[in-house]
């Protein structure tokens, strides 16, 4: 490689690197979660309980928003 094409790599990658320490605080506001309420923060923490069904027929409880694998249904 010529001196050129290292000095123009090495302006690229500092470009990037300071295009990069720049954009993160905008970043951050821009694209924050909005404040959630207290009734939110519950369901987050996982006191939302739904029952569900195996494939097999067995009933549990499930805390989380997605249904597990191997579930033939669950209550919302």
């Amino acid at each position: 490689m010529t001196r050129g094409q290292w000095m123009v790599g090495s302006l690229v990658i500092l470009g990037a690197t300071l295009g990069g320490a720049v954009s993160t605080p905008w970043s951050a506001r821009k694209f924050s979660p909005p404040a959630s309420s207290a009734a939110e923060s519950g369901e987050a923490k996982g006191e939302h309980k739904r029952t569900c069904i195996t494939l097999g027929g067995k009933r549990f409880e499930w805390n989380f928003p997605n249904p597990p694998f191997g579930t033939l249904s669950c209550s919302e």
